[in-house]
């Protein structure tokens, strides 16, 4: 069994000491560089429109290392201000290849996923790639990346859907935990036999008998993710059982990320990927607070007063810094260029977040941490009614002509 209570208890205390107060950043942003990086913006939507004749679609196609990437990075850098270590990562041979390779092998392997569900996937690809890195294995999608990211386009979707019974959900989780144990189960509907044909590249990657640890850091996700189910509605759970719950499911995400990219982990390596897996549930938490609000479904930020999100959004940079501290343990992790960038895109877009649910805040702390967004809020806001998703609609122009070649072929 993984220790996953004790990196809860690891976790929830760092919490507890992690302070209240606004926290420092490196830069702020005048007015007019926020101009600046909005007109730069507006630019690249232009560059994207235009990728949508016939042509330049073909162009994008035969050779995207010079029509996209070399656009996308002037993005990320006059944008969002990236630094050139970060991009030199994010934007390597490795990254763009892996990212290409996953889109075919989803699109084959679930054509009836819609383009958001496999960028919803390749979020979780990308975790995996920067956790290969870390690990010094290749950057590359094995079976097992591929299957654990395909897991979260389909089983999340159904979990996180209003539409679909307390009850059926929790049947689905029995169902899903025995397969995910080995234990023979009869798939239901077209959903439960994707997921169970996932759980069997694990397999073929990580026989069980040689990989233990793999399957039970599948298990404790699993786990995490029925406890969740008790989060919907008002079942009078404790502030202190909400976080427990919140940092279970989170922290053993990433856990299992580790597990299925390394098969082999070291007790500071996996207490390391709890925090790190922690600190992305408390970024989702912020992302989705008026969507958790309104389904009912309890968080540690959902069900807070308007006036102390603030202090909790603050909590969360500082404990996101301590807790990526913990994965200089990795070898891969030599210089502070990766555990920049992991930080450097997260505290983006938790200050993205708040701009994004500004009702949420007080005006003096939606002022105060405007400073260190390199968009307006009101931008953000702007661009956020003309697309549900600014990232996703980057994924989907690029990708655009390879989904009408695969559909061709």
């Amino acid at each position: 069994m993984l220790p996953v209570q004790d990196y809860i208890d690891h976790f929830k205390e760092m919490w507890a000491q992690s302070p209240e107060t606004f926290p420092e950043f490196p830069k702020t942003f005048p007015k007019e560089d926020k101009l600046r990086h909005e007109q730069n913006f507006d630019r690249f939507q232009k560059k994207l429109k235009e990728l949508q004749n016939v042509a330049k679609v073909q162009q994008l196609r035969n050779d995207p290392a010079k029509t996209f990437f070399p656009m996308f990075k002037s993005f990320l850098q006059t944008v969002f201000d990236f630094e050139a270590g970060h991009l030199e990562i994010i934007l390597s041979d490795e990254f763009k290849d892996v990212s290409k390779d996953f889109f075919y092998r989803a699109r084959a392997f679930g054509p009836e996923l819609k383009p958001e569900d496999i960028y919803q996937g390749m979020r979780n690809v990308w975790i995996m790639n920067g956790l290969q890195l870390m690990a010094e294995k290749p950057v590359k999608i094995t079976p097992s990346v591929f299957a654990y990211s395909m897991i979260y386009p389909y089983s999340d979707n159904l979990l996180d859907d209003p539409g679909i019974r307390n009850d059926q959900k929790q049947a689905f989780s029995e169902r899903f935990d025995r397969r995910l144990h080995g234990l023979p189960e009869k798939p239901v509907n077209h959903t439960e036999k994707q997921l169970f044909r996932l759980i069997t590249m694990f397999e073929e990657e990580f026989p069980r008998i040689e990989f233990p640890n793999v399957y039970e850091s599948l298990y404790a996700i699993q786990q995490g993710q029925t406890n969740s189910l008790k989060m919907i509605a008002d079942n009078g759970l404790s502030d202190d059982e909400i976080c427990t719950i919140c940092f279970e499911k989170g922290g053993a995400s990433v856990l299992a990320d580790g597990y299925l990219v390394a098969g082999e982990l070291t007790r500071e390596e996996e207490q390391a990927l709890f925090g790190y897996g922690v600190y992305l549930q408390l970024l989702d938490d912020i992302q989705d607070v008026r969507e958790d609000s309104l389904a009912f479904t309890k968080t540690i930020f959902s069900c807070l007063p308007e006036n102390d999100l603030g202090r909790f959004v603050n909590k969360t940079i500082h404990f996101g810094r301590m807790a990526l501290e913990e994965m200089r343990c990795f070898k891969g992790v030599n210089g502070d260029d990766f555990l920049g960038l992991m930080n450097r895109s997260i505290e983006t877009m938790i200050v993205e977040s708040v701009g994004l649910n500004h009702t949420w805040f007080s005006k003096n702390y939606l002022n105060e941490i405007e400073k260190v967004s390199p968009l307006h809020f009101s931008y953000l806001r702007k661009k956020r009614t003309q697309s549900k998703s600014q990232r996703f609609a980057l994924f989907q122009k690029y990708f655009e002509s390879a989904k009408s070649k695969i559909e061709a072929d």
